[in-house]
Formats: structure tokens, C-alpha cells, sequence
């Protein structure tokens, strides 16, 4: 949440637990797309052998298989990966603002009564 400081009731500044929060979600999405990318290497590999097994290694099936397999199940749970981190991008942006803007109308009012 650059561009403001957040700081609570007692002035414990809040920037660092949304910095290692925003961290920690760059961390997971990183991590899914690696262990995404892995699956989809050994599932080619297990196609690719098994076309070698059946005779096929030198026709277009091991291909046609492997852009099935992106269309069908890859890409989707891949595009589902990235709503999922921007969700949560979105939710602790949104969290902070509503919790900034709370703070500052304690402070008004605090102000007001002062």
C-alpha cells in the first residue's frame, strides 16, 4: 500500500504487515505456478512415452494431446491461479483503505470533540 501510512489506535505503523502480506502472496502465486508448470512437464513426458510405447512417437497425436491437455485442463487451472491471487490483491487492498479510512474518521472525530 504505497503512497500512505497506515498507522493504529496506538501507532503501530500497519505498512510492513501489508508489504509482507502482499509478499507472502507473490510468495504462494510464484510457488503455484512453478508446482503448475512441473505438472504439466511430467504430464507431457508421460505422453510423449506413452506415444513412443504405442508407435506413435513420430505422428502428430503426442501434439494434438499435448495442446488438448493445455486447453482442457492447464490453462484453466492456471487462469484460476491468477484470479485467485488477484482476489486476494484486491481484498487486502480493499481492507486497508476501509481500515485507513476508519482510522482518519476516529481522528476527526476525536479532533471535533477536542
Amino acid at each position: 500500500m504505497d503512497g500512505f501510512d497506515i498507522n493504529d489506535n496506538q501507532g503501530n505503523n500497519l505498512n510492513e504487515f501489508l508489504k509482507s502480506y502482499r509478499d507472502s502472496l507473490d510468495r504462494n502465486y510464484a510457488a503455484t505456478n512453478m508446482l503448475l508448470d512441473r505438472k504439466r512437464d511430467n504430464d507431457f513426458a508421460t505422453i510423449m512415452s506413452g506415444a513412443n510405447k504405442r508407435g506413435m512417437m513420430y505422428s502428430n497425436f503426442p501434439e494434438r494431446t499435448k495442446i488438448q491437455y493445455e486447453s482442457d485442463q492447464y490453462l484453466p487451472v492456471k487462469s484460476k491461479s491468477f484470479q485467485t491471487y488477484q482476489t486476494g490483491l484486491d481484498k487486502l487492498r480493499s481492507n486497508a483503505i476501509n481500515y485507513y479510512n476508519q482510522i482518519k474518521s476516529l481522528e476527526e472525530a476525536i479532533a471535533d470533540l477536542a
